[in-house]
């Protein structure tokens, strides 16, 4: 028997990688035996992980592979999981969203939800952004050490999803907690935290839609779910409980990823000095810096899970129906056959699209909000505190562990002397 058909049929039992100090050489293993295998994750759920940036992109453009809630939970029902501690806080919420629907379904949501993200209110959210970070930058000045999670990347993060969806201030920090612990796969409180949100967001849209004035057009209203509740009294297309599960989708990945980002940013700027001061040289490699941050170390190593309709043969490989579907995001950013020197950081690196926000129907609807809020968040730390530095390095960094890759905490000085 050649070791592709034993991959295909014996599961390897795998870790947290999101917690992992570094998970590359563990990726890179995997791979190394295979571009498709049959894994068990920390949670108990077997599914088969592609690790191959072409096949990468074949799965994800193919219709067998399902993300529909019916497919999830056939594929569940085969392994004796439950959705909530099998790690499917979204895919399995009541309701409809981006991420637990296929074709033709999908595509009616996401225009829907294309008109709240239009280039107008994209704009309005720019000038948002830079008054938000200006004023987390100034709660910074004057303090010699600091958490970059806790004081910088999360308040800017969370701060701008509650602003851009219109939750109210006074409830953003009971968000911050249920949201973290709805994302923590095998959290004792995981499925009460999910349960109190959905049913804040259930208060929220009702609110949002009482208080609709139906002469404003969706695209002229204050906040993306004041559109999404618009666009509903307009038509009748979006049901209250597709309106609270595209809310919870937004609201959770639409802050944690951005988090990480950030985070991640500054922590592979702290351990390349020289990448630093090319970008605090020229200003103009922003964006590329924003990309390679993306490739080498994005905030989502893994794709949400999938479900085979029927059997799919990939890279040799066979999966059968009815089996989950997971993309190694993270290593195929990394793909010698797709990059020059992919495990070298290299922000003038010529761009080269990335899998980091996925690929297909399914890819990442806030893409370019996270990218702005990025640029503009490193860019103003950047001029604000150049000398910034993480104590202890990278090997002090506590990651987080939820389902996306980003630290708990950032200690940092930000009067630090550079090498």
């Amino acid at each position: 028997m050649n070791d592709r058909s034993v991959n295909a049929t014996v599961a390897v039992q795998i870790p947290n990688f999101e917690a992992m100090l570094d998970p590359y050489p563990e990726y890179a293993a995997l791979a190394a035996a295979g571009p498709v295998r049959v894994l068990k994750s920390h949670v108990g759920v077997e599914y088969y992980g592609i690790f191959d940036s072409d096949l990468a992109r074949q799965a994800l453009r193919d219709q067998r592979i399902s993300k529909s809630a019916d497919a999830m939970h056939r594929a569940l029902d085969r392994q004796g999981l439950e959705a909530a501690s099998a790690g499917f806080p979204i895919s399995s919420v009541k309701g409809s969203n981006l991420l637990n629907t296929d074709p033709p379904q999908h595509t009616r949501l996401r225009q829907l939800v294309n008109l709240s993200f239009s280039p107008r209110r994209i704009e309005l959210l720019r000038d948002q952004v830079e008054r938000l970070v200006a004023e987390v930058i100034d709660n910074l000045r004057g303090k010699e050490q600091v958490d970059l999670v806790s004081g910088f990347t999360y308040p800017i993060g969370l701060t701008m999803i509650c602003n851009v969806l219109g939750v109210p201030s006074a409830d953003r920090g009971e968000f911050r907690h249920l949201a973290t612990q709805s994302m923590t796969p095998g959290s004792s409180n995981q499925a009460e935290c999910k349960a109190k949100l959905l049913h804040y967001l259930a208060g929220l849209v009702a609110a949002k839609r009482d208080s609709i004035d139906p002469d404003v057009a969706p695209d002229e209203q204050p906040d993306v779910l004041s559109a999404m509740c618009a666009s509903r009294l307009a038509s009748d297309v979006l049901t209250d409980e597709e309106l609270v599960s595209m809310s919870f989708l937004l609201l959770i990945a639409g802050h944690e990823t951005t988090v990480g980002l950030i985070g991640n940013a500054l922590i592979l700027l702290d351990g390349h000095i020289e990448q630093r001061q090319k970008l605090i040289a020229d200003g103009s490699l922003l964006q590329q810096a924003v990309e390679e941050v993306l490739r080498f170390d994005g905030p989502v190593h893994q794709t949400t899970m999938r479900a085979t309709l029927e059997d799919v043969e990939l890279g040799g490989t066979v999966i059968p129906a009815g089996n989950f579907v997971r993309v190694f995001l993270a290593h195929c950013n990394r793909d010698p056959k797709a990059y020059k020197d992919p495990n070298h950081f290299d922000i003038t690196r010529k761009p080269v699209p990335n899998l980091a926000f996925g690929h297909g129907p399914h890819f990442c609807l806030g893409s370019f909000l996270a990218k702005l809020e990025a640029q503009i968040a490193i860019r103003s730390l950047l001029n604000a505190f150049p000398k910034y530095r993480l104590v202890g390095g990278h090997d002090a960094i506590e990651w987080a562990g939820t389902v996306v890759r980003a630290a708990a905490k950032i200690s940092a000085s930000l009067s630090g002397r550079m090498p």
